[in-house]
This record gives C-alpha cells, sequence and structure tokens, in this order.
C-alpha cells in the first residue's frame, strides 16, 4: 500500500510513506486531513492516536504526496515495518466497513423499493 523511506536522527524516527496503491488517496474529498482508501475516509487524528496508543509519543504531518510519522525512538528500524502495517490495517478495515454499510443501503433501498411496487418486501 506504501513505499516506505526511513529517517532517524537524535532519537526522532521520521517514517516517510508514500502511497503505491492507486485506491489510496492522501487529502481525498477536498479536505486535507484524511486519507481514502477504496472511497473509506480515515482521519490523521484516528491514524495518530491509533499509533500512539501502539508506539508511543507519535506525530503525524501530511504532505501533499506522503504521510510522514514521526516517532520518539532510538532506532526507527525496529517499528518501521508494525507502524506501515498498522496503518495499512485501519485503512483496510476502513475500507471493508464502508463495503458493509454499502451493503445494507442497497438491501434495504431494493425492499423499500420492492414494497412501492407492491411486492413482497419484508
Amino acid at each position: 500500500m506504501f513505499d516506505v523511506r526511513v529517517e532517524s536522527e537524535d532519537g526522532v524516527c521520521k517514517i516517510k510513506l508514500y502511497p503505491s496503491n492507486p485506491e489510496l488517496e492522501i487529502g481525498g474529498y477536498g479536505r486535507d486531513d484524511i486519507i481514502v482508501f477504496k472511497g473509506a475516509p480515515v482521519s490523521i487524528v484516528a491514524l495518530q492516536r491509533m499509533l500512539e496508543n501502539e508506539f508511543g509519543n507519535t506525530l503525524i504531518v501530511l504532505r501533499k504526496n506522503s504521510l510522514e510519522v514521526e516517532l520518539q525512538r532510538l532506532d526507527c528500524k525496529l517499528v518501521v515495518d508494525d507502524v506501515a502495517k498498522a496503518i495499512e490495517e485501519m485503512m483496510e478495515n476502513a475500507a471493508k466497513d464502508l463495503e458493509v454499510i454499502e451493503d445494507a443501503i442497497k438491501d434495504s433501498l431494493q425492499r423499500y423499493i420492492r414494497r412501492m411496487r407492491g411486492g413482497n418486501g419484508d
């Protein structure tokens, strides 16, 4: 989902994530505080809170073409894969949740249309 570049200096681990999946958009829906995967938006604040719970003091900065994650860690190499995987999982879960919601709406609309036509719509 991301191409990853790592910079580490003075105990700060900076991980730069560049979208490599065409279905992933940084700053989607005209907002600069969300990431969108398969139509499902996830706020930067939600990502940051999730990462703070797992990795401690975390800062996320959204750039035009990348997501920068800064962690207060001495050895950046130990957490890079875990950070990228945690973000990917959160984005994939949001996309799955959106699909479930869309399916529920479609089913409700189909039942409503059948009822309006006089069919047996439950």
